[in-house]
């Protein structure tokens, strides 16, 4: 059979891209203190289409962990969602610890019927608003909002004695042009981009970017505007199955 070698190379890329991949749990860990006490879960873009193998490992990892606090970047919602699966699964994860959790760009038009799910699991919303979470001897300031477009309207945090202050933001777009509000926080966390989902350098970011507005700055993974750290997690799901050199991520904090 004539370029047999193409075709078996084609088809192991493609089991990779959309069997192999999308299953590589990877975790990344971001420490605020010398002695740290505390320790916070934070993922986004899961896109529940129907019950996965990942969302059990992910469940496991985060009791594995002992984590404290679980903050959630939005997007759990897909072209097709089993909703009494997610409901499920939500259910699980609010058992293993307490879950704050911002609504994404999938979750904007639905958020009545996703504020009832969250109601009814016990997830803790917070849309352009903020809350002081205390965890054992620490004090947690967060802010939650979809994205920059919400700063306006959003009840950021009162001033106080924070151990730790974070923003959650589902987008990261053309947030590097707010460094007023940037500022005012140790850490701010996103999603949105998946890290591209099909990676490849510079090219994935410049079409991206051009279509859709992305911010080119906070695209994947550790930044640092003046004394904030932002992190952009490349997600654990995605809107179309498939990934390519963007493996599913898991991100610890302590502090």
């Amino acid at each position: 059979m004539k370029h047999w070698k193409f075709w078996l190379v084609f088809a192991c890329v493609i089991a990779y891209v959309f069997l192999i991949e999308p299953n590589i749990l990877t975790v990344e860990r971001l420490t605020f203190s010398d002695d740290p006490s505390v320790k916070i879960a934070f993922f986004a873009d899961i896109h529940i289409w129907t019950k996965k193998p990942l969302h059990d490992r992910i469940l496991e990892k985060f009791a594995d962990e002992g984590v404290d606090l679980i903050l959630f970047g939005g997007d759990v919602l897909a072209p097709y969602t089993d909703m009494e699966y997610m409901e499920s699964f939500l259910s699980e994860l609010t058992a293993i610890a307490p879950v704050y959790a911002v609504y994404g760009n999938w979750e904007e038009s639905e958020t009545t019927t996703m504020q009832k799910v969250y109601e009814e699991v016990g997830i803790n919303v917070v849309h352009a608003n903020s809350a002081k979470i205390q965890i054992s001897d620490k004090k947690l300031g967060l802010t939650g909002t979809p994205s920059h477009h919400y700063f306006s309207w959003t009840k950021f945090l009162p001033e106080d004695d924070y151990d730790l202050k974070i923003l959650m933001v589902h987008a990261p777009n053309l947030l590097e042009e707010r460094e007023d509000v940037l500022k005012d926080f140790d850490l701010v966390l996103a999603g949105h981009t998946h890290g591209g989902q099909f990676y490849i350098p510079w090219l994935t970011e410049a079409i991206l970017k051009s279509t859709r507005r992305f911010s080119g700055d906070f695209f994947r993974g550790l930044y640092q505007i003046n004394g904030t750290k932002v992190f952009v997690t490349r997600g654990v799901g995605g809107w179309f199955p498939g990934r390519l050199a963007s493996l599913p991520e898991l991100v610890f904090i302590e502090f």
